[in-house]
């Protein structure tokens, strides 16, 4: 994978491809939403705005120490001892931050002093609210992993060469430098970019199993590479300044290069 692709596949899952500004709208509708969940008439509908305000900061602390330090150091090296042992020092750190931060600038400044700093409940409920925090956010983060992983392994896979056989040779075939395959009958035709054709002992089908998601069924007689579209109407594709059939069937999303691809 070039670093091109690579800088691609990262800046995909943030807003306008922007890390620092998908932070600041996460967070900024975490505090909105959460300023309103906890808001009540008895202490003013704005007091659990500064509330938030408040509590905020430890839980953006532990978040982003569970997502930047303990998951790529700890859980995806599998050090589980050290992970869970961490973990919970982080939590518990961040809820005794927030309960301080609670005390002494909502309940005391505003309230004097409300159940008192060595309220154990109140300990318990921040770790609880931290906790849930991070444990969220993990959560979406493991998911981004997972798509993350899943992008770099099709876009390996399109680098992968395919070794066909025609003229008594074995070719090494780069995926994109494949235009179409053509079916007939029990030979396939390869069509690249360079103008050149390979003629091999098989079947559509079984071409079509052995090549990645960018290839589909345009046809009965015919996969196409649809990286190489120049422009497609009702009845025809037109690849490599060749007009193609087109399967009745077939979506205009697919012809346009929509990322959830289906091998008919």
């Amino acid at each position: 994978m070039t670093e091109t692709q690579e800088t691609g596949v990262k800046t995909r899952f943030y807003l306008f491809g922007s890390r620092p500004l998908t932070h600041i709208v996460f967070w900024l509708g975490y505090y909105i939403l959460f300023s309103l969940i906890w808001m009540t008439p008895e202490r003013g509908y704005f007091a659990s705005f500064y509330l938030e305000f408040v509590l905020l900061p430890p839980r953006v602390l532990a978040v982003y120490g569970m997502i930047y330090i303990l998951m790529p150091r700890y859980l995806l090296t599998e050090r589980y001892g050290a992970f869970f042992g961490l973990y919970a020092t982080l939590i518990l750190a961040a809820a005794t931050i927030q309960r301080l931060s609670g005390y002494f600038f909502y309940d005391y400044l505003l309230f004097g002093g409300g159940d008192g700093l060595a309220d154990f409940g109140a300990l318990v409920r921040s770790a609880v609210l931290v906790n849930t925090t991070v444990v969220v956010v993990a959560a979406v983060k493991m998911y981004q992993f997972y798509l993350y992983e899943k992008d770099r392994n099709k876009l390996a896979e399109a680098a992968t060469p395919i070794a066909v056989k025609a003229n008594r040779r074995t070719h090494l075939l780069r995926p994109d430098e494949i235009l179409y395959i053509e079916g007939m009958g029990n030979y396939v035709t390869y069509y690249l970019e360079s103008g050149e054709k390979l003629v091999v002992y098989s079947s559509i089908k079984a071409a079509l199993e052995g090549l990645p998601d960018q290839f589909f069924r345009l046809h009965r007689s015919y996969i196409l590479n649809r990286r190489h579209v120049q422009s497609f109407s009702a009845e025809n594709v037109i690849v490599g300044d060749r007009e193609i059939p087109r399967g009745k069937d077939i979506p205009d999303e697919l012809l346009a290069g929509a990322p959830a691809l289906a091998k008919a």
